[in-house]
C-alpha cells in the first residue's frame, strides 16, 4: 500500500492522497451504522477526468477494490465496504460550464446542487432535473449515481472511469465537434449508469439539461385522517395539475413548521425578491408567524402543493385545480408558508438529524398511484404493532410523502437520540455541533432501527414499490425477471470482470452483490 501511496501522490498530488485512519473511516461512513463496515485503505482524491483514469489504471495493476463516493449521504449502505478499498472522493472535480443559448451545462461530478444553482441564478435558469433537499452538500454526480425519486430525465450525458481505468463518454458527451445538448443518439448508453450506487464506474463529468425559471404559486392544506391526505395526493397527481407535492404527518408538521418556519424567516428576502412586491413579502412573512405561532396547536397532516406556469396566473390555475380536488377530500386551506419556503430555500441539510439532534434514518419506497392508499394503510397497521417497542426505546416514526409525477414516494422516518458520528457532525453548524455531539450510544435502539426498516421495506415492496439508492439494502436482484438479472449480470462482468467496483452494491445481484 506504501508503493500505491507513493505512486498515486506523484500523479495527483500527496495532499490529494489520505492514508490517515480518520480520513479512512470518515470516507467509508454513510447516515446509519452498519455491521461489517469497513474502513478505506486509502481516499484518493482526482480533479479531473484524466486523473481519475489515470489512478483507476494503478489500482487496476494492484487489483484494489474501489469505492466511489460524492458527499456520503447515503442511508443504505451504498458507500460503505465490507472489506478495505479506495475510496475515490469527486469533491475536487467541482467545474460548471453553463451553455445558457442551448440550455445546457456540463458539471464536474464533485460539484453540489446548489452551486449549480448559483451558476444558473444569474441566467434566470434552472436544472430540469429535480435534486435533493440536501443539495447544499449532496452532489451531482451522487445523485446520478444513487437515482432520485422522479427519475433522472435532465441527465444528457456523463464522463465515466470504468475498473480498468478507461474513460467513457455518453449521450451528449460521446458526440465528436458536436456541442452537448442530446442524450438520445442510438442507444441509451447513459442509462446504463445511472442508479447503479458506483458499481459500473466513477462518474466524473455530467451534461445535465436546462429550464428556464418559472413563475410559482403555493397551496397548503390539512386533513384529518393520512387516507384522506392521500386521496387528495393521488387525485392530484393523475390530474397532473402540480410540479411538486409533498405531506407530513402530525408530528413531522408539527416539527417543521418549528423548525422550517423560523428558516423561512430567515430567507423573507429571497421571498420579497420573488415576489417583487413588498406588500406580498411582509403578507409571507406574517403568514410564516402565524404558522410558528400555530405549531403545538396543528395536529393533521398536512399536504403542500407548489405549481409552476410561464405566466403567474397559468401558476395560479394549476393551483386552484389542485384546490377543488383537495377540498373535495376534505382538506382546509391552511397558509402555504411551507411551500413558500423551501421554493425560496430549497436546500439544507439541517434534517440530517432530528430538532433536537436525533439521530435520523428513513426507509422508503415510491409506488403506483392505485396502489400507494393501500400501502400507506398497511404501513399504518404494521406501525400500532410495533409501538411498544418502539416507545420503549425511546424511537419515534414521522413521514415524507411525496410527488413529482405519476407515482408517490412513501418515505418513514425513524428519530432517537443516540451518539452522532463524525460524517453528521461535520455537516452541522458550530451551534449544533455544540448542542448535540455528546450524546451517548445507544446500540439497542439502533439494532430495533435496523429490523423495523427491514419490515417496512417488505411491506411497500408487496405493494409494488421500487427504491432509489439501492445500495446494500434494497433486494434488486429477487425482485427481477430472471432475464434482466442476467443482463445486468452480464454488464457488470462487462465493465468489471473481477468485480472491483463497489463490491456488494446493488444488493442481491449475482455478480453485483
Amino acid at each position: 500500500m506504501s508503493s500505491l501511496a507513493a505512486a498515486l501522490a506523484q500523479r495527483l498530488g500527496a495532499e490529494h492522497v489520505a492514508t490517515d485512519a480518520e480520513a479512512c473511516a470518515l470516507a467509508t461512513a454513510d447516515l446509519f451504522d452498519w455491521p461489517g463496515a469497513a474502513p478505506a485503505e486509502m481516499v484518493i482524491r482526482p480533479g479531473s477526468t484524466e486523473e481519475t483514469a489515470t489512478a483507476l489504471r494503478l489500482l487496476a495493476e494492484f487489483g484494489r477494490p474501489i469505492v466511489p463516493r460524492g458527499a456520503g449521504l447515503s442511508y443504505t449502505a451504498g458507500v460503505v465496504p465490507q472489506a478495505p478499498a479506495v475510496v475515490v472522493d469527486t469533491g475536487r472535480m467541482a467545474g460548471i460550464k453553463v451553455d445558457a443559448p442551448n440550455l445546457t451545462a456540463v458539471v464536474g461530478a464533485g460539484a453540489t446542487w446548489q452551486a449549480l444553482a448559483a451558476a444558473l441564478a444569474p441566467h434566470g435558469l434552472r436544472a430540469a432535473q429535480a435534486s435533493p433537499i440536501s443539495g447544499s452538500v449532496s452532489t451531482i454526480g451522487g445523485t446520478v449515481a444513487q437515482n432520485l425519486p422522479g427519475g433522472m430525465d435532465g441527465i444528457l450525458g456523463l464522463a465515466v472511469v470504468l475498473a480498468d481505468g478507461n474513460a467513457v463518454r455518453t449521450g451528449a458527451l460521446a458526440l465528436r465537434n458536436a456541442p452537448p445538448f442530446w442524450r438520445h443518439m442510438g442507444p441509451d448508453l447513459t442509462g446504463l449508469f445511472l442508479g447503479d450506487c458506483g458499481a459500473f464506474g466513477v462518474k466524473t463529468e455530467v451534461a445535465l439539461r436546462l429550464a428556464p425559471e418559472r413563475e410559482a404559486a403555493f397551496g397548503s392544506f390539512a386533513f384529518e385522517t393520512g387516507a384522506a391526505m392521500m386521496a387528495a395526493m393521488v387525485g392530484i397527481a393523475q390530474a397532473n395539475v402540480v410540479t411538486r407535492a409533498f405531506a407530513m404527518d402530525p408530528v413531522r408538521s408539527r416539527s417543521a413548521m418549528k423548525v422550517e418556519a423560523v428558516e423561512a424567516l430567515r430567507t423573507a428576502g429571497a421571498v420579497a425578491a420573488r415576489a417583487g412586491s413588498v406588500y406580498r413579502a411582509m403578507r409571507d412573512v406574517a403568514g410564516l408567524a402565524r404558522t410558528a405561532r400555530g405549531a403545538q396547536a396543528e395536529a393533521a397532516w398536512s399536504l403542500h402543493l407548489t405549481a409552476d406556469g410561464v405566466t403567474e396566473a397559468a401558476a395560479e390555475a394549476g393551483i386552484e385545480a389542485a384546490r377543488r380536488i383537495a377540498l373535495g377530500a376534505g382538506g382546509r386551506e391552511v397558509p402555504p408558508s411551507i411551500p413558500k419556503a423551501l421554493r425560496a430555500r430549497p436546500y439544507s441539510i439541517r434534517g440530517l438529524v432530528g430538532p433536537e439532534g436525533e439521530r435520523w434514518v428513513p426507509v422508503h419506497g415510491m409506488l403506483p398511484l392505485g396502489q400507494a392508499r393501500a400501502c400507506l394503510a398497511a404501513l399504518e397497521a404494521r406501525y400500532a404493532a410495533l409501538a411498544p417497542a418502539l416507545a420503549e426505546a425511546g424511537v419515534t416514526i414521522s413521514h415524507i410523502i411525496s410527488s413529482l409525477g405519476a407515482y408517490v414516494t412513501i418515505e418513514p422516518m425513524f428519530y432517537w437520540r443516540d451518539r452522532l458520528d463524525a460524517l453528521h457532525l461535520n455537516n452541522l453548524s458550530d451551534s449544533n455541533r455544540a448542542r448535540f455531539g455528546d450524546f451517548p450510544a445507544n446500540p439497542a435502539a439502533r439494532d430495533l432501527v435496523r429490523g423495523a426498516r427491514e419490515v417496512l421495506s417488505g411491506i411497500m415492496d408487496q405493494h409494488g414499490a421500487v427504491h432509489a439508492q439501492i445500495g446494500r439494502f434494497y433486494r434488486l436482484g429477487s425482485r427481477m425477471e430472471p432475464g434482466a438479472a442476467q443482463l445486468l449480470h452480464s454488464v457488470k462482468a462487462m465493465l468489471d470482470p473481477r468485480g472491483r467496483m463497489n463490491p456488494g452494491a446493488l444488493e442481491g445481484v449475482q455478480g453485483c452483490g
